[in-house]
């Protein structure tokens, strides 16, 4: 018990003056000055409808990052960054609080065709923006189209080739060939499916200063200033004004756990995506701590045809790489009791996934050398490669090169802790090798991303493989869920196994850490790990 208390007392120490801050920031008096860049145009001037009536103040967010963009279709979906975008932006799906897909500014959708390649959706009545103006199709036609010309995550839509409004409530998507994830892919959790307003779409530039969504809230830009305080106050004009349980959603950038923990615990917050040690701490001070599997820590090798680096062309040099790698002693020693080693990019609820999988690559240095000198490289050789430093992926990376050493393979690691800048030089095929993170997504999604889906971080080379594309092509047209599953697992089995083009190490729980005596209604899931601070966070009475 004196341990615990001599923790607690060190993150008080470490976390006091972050503390102060946020509780400078976040009552419904705040004045802060706002940044310049802020635009206040899109607030709206109306007074709140009779019909909302929240029964909580202010609910405060500790987050460990500013929003990589206000704009829906440049912001990134992690579960940090998508708390800025699912605030102010209703989507056209949801995923609820069980992981499962219900309606938003779609009521229905369904697939017209017997090739499932013309989707339709028909959208709510009545819905309106922030500034008062109706939402219609042709708004959402416009996001949409927005975002596959020029969103970050753009490979997703890759397959859709129009996007049409007939009439003003139903929209029809079409795609060259099937998207089975569709329907997910324009819930809250990847951003695309955000409704923004036509006039916004047609001029990006708009959204990255404010918000201009039908969703609950709507940025305020007098009590936000960029890169520290983002204060949401309620859309006057929401299509559900029972949802609107806060007078204000504050989201405080605090980039130090141990300060948004000890700010949990003094009050001065309310919730924090957090990390095993905070969760450890918050379990011990009798907080709550909600997780599910989520995040996958691995290793990607992007120069598969040796461009940069010629021994990475060769399978068995890959493959070697591999097996070198020591998963549960890197696992226990990274990210321990909120983590399982795992070398699948699979997780256990999704198309394709196998146990056998899981423990690909047992570690076999004996047979790592063994593969090395059969491709003609027992001396080794040398490149470099980068890390994110977020969940200790720079930890893990310290550890696979300390294990290829013994190979004779030299990686020189350099550490980003701007993702952005991160993101850019993979991208430019600046590293033939990275380590990464990687957010549990539905198979086709995810395949989109690492295999099928162009040049991306994840493959900047844009390079795949016909024995893998023909087994994704199976999966696309399976006409049932077995099928459309097997299909799948042959595809990864083959790139992950066979070509060992990417590898998890282990997969980490996402952690959620929450005082329970202020906020109820926090759920996470594997396929909806982002809190909805919108719609189920509420005060408790």
């Amino acid at each position: 018990m004196f341990m615990v208390h001599r923790k607690l007392a060190q993150l008080m120490l470490t976390g006091i003056a972050a503390v102060v801050a946020i509780s400078g920031c976040s009552s419904s008096t705040a004045t802060n000055t706002p940044a310049a860049s802020v635009n206040s145009s899109a607030a709206a001037s109306a007074a709140p409808t009779s019909a909302i009536n929240p029964s909580g103040d202010t609910l405060t967010i500790a987050s460990s990052a500013p929003p990589t963009s206000l704009d829906p279709m440049l912001q990134s979906v992690d579960q940090i960054n998508s708390m800025y975008i699912n605030v102010p932006y209703d989507s056209l799906t949801r995923i609820d609080k069980d992981g499962k897909l219900v309606p938003d500014l779609a009521t229905s959708w369904q697939y017209t065709d017997t090739g499932r390649t013309t989707f339709q959706l028909t959208l709510r009545s009545g819905v309106k923006f922030s500034d008062g103006s109706p939402m219609t199709a042709a708004d959402v036609v416009a996001g949409l189209n927005y975002g596959r010309a020029k969103g970050v995550n753009a490979a997703w839509l890759g397959g859709i080739d129009s996007v049409t409004a007939q009439g003003d409530n139903t929209v029809v998507i079409h795609s060259a060939t099937p998207i089975d994830a569709l329907p997910y892919v324009l819930s809250q959790r990847l951003h695309l499916g955000s409704v923004v307003q036509a006039k916004a779409a047609s001029d990006p530039a708009m959204l990255k200063t404010a918000t201009y969504g039908a969703g609950a809230y709507m940025l305020d830009p007098s009590q936000t200033v960029a890169n520290a305080t983002y204060t949401y106050v309620p859309n006057p004009y929401y299509w559900d004004p029972a949802k609107i349980q806060w007078h204000k959603i504050v989201i405080k950038v605090v980039s130090d756990a141990n300060a948004a923990l000890q700010a949990v615990l003094s009050g001065a917050a309310q919730l924090f995506s957090g990390n095993q040690p905070t969760a450890t701490a918050a379990q011990n001070a009798g907080l709550i701590v909600a997780t599910a599997p989520f995040g996958i820590t691995g290793i990607q090798i992007s120069d598969r045809n040796g461009e940069i680096v010629p021994a990475l062309k060769d399978p068995l040099v890959r493959q070697a790489l591999m097996y070198a790698i020591d998963r549960p002693a890197i696992q226990k020693a990274v990210f321990g009791g909120f983590s399982a080693p795992s070398a699948s990019l699979i997780l256990k609820t999704q198309d394709g996934y196998t146990g056998t999988d899981d423990s690909a690559f047992g570690y076999d240095m004996a047979k790592a050398k063994s593969l090395l000198a059969q491709a003609g490289y027992a001396n080794g050789f040398s490149f470099n490669m980068s890390t994110p430093a977020a969940n200790n992926t720079n930890l893990m990376a310290q550890a696979v090169i300390a294990s290829w050493a013994q190979l004779g393979v030299k990686a020189t690691l350099q550490t980003y802790t701007d993702l952005g800048q991160l993101t850019t030089d993979i991208i430019a095929k600046k590293y033939p090798v990275s380590a990464f993170n990687y957010g549990s997504l539905p198979t086709y999604i995810q395949a989109r991303s690492f295999i099928n889906g162009g040049a991306t971080q994840f493959n900047p080379w844009g390079l795949t493989d016909d024995q893998v594309l023909q087994s994704l092509a199976a999966a696309s047209t399976a006409t049932t869920d077995q099928a459309r599953s097997d299909a799948y697992a042959a595809a990864w089995r083959r790139a992950t196994v066979d070509l060992a083009w990417f590898s998890a190490v282990y997969v980490r729980q996402q952690v959620t850490i929450y005082d329970q005596k202020k906020i109820s209604g926090v759920f996470i899931t594997t396929a909806g790990p982002v809190v909805d601070l919108a719609w189920t966070v509420v005060p408790v009475k």
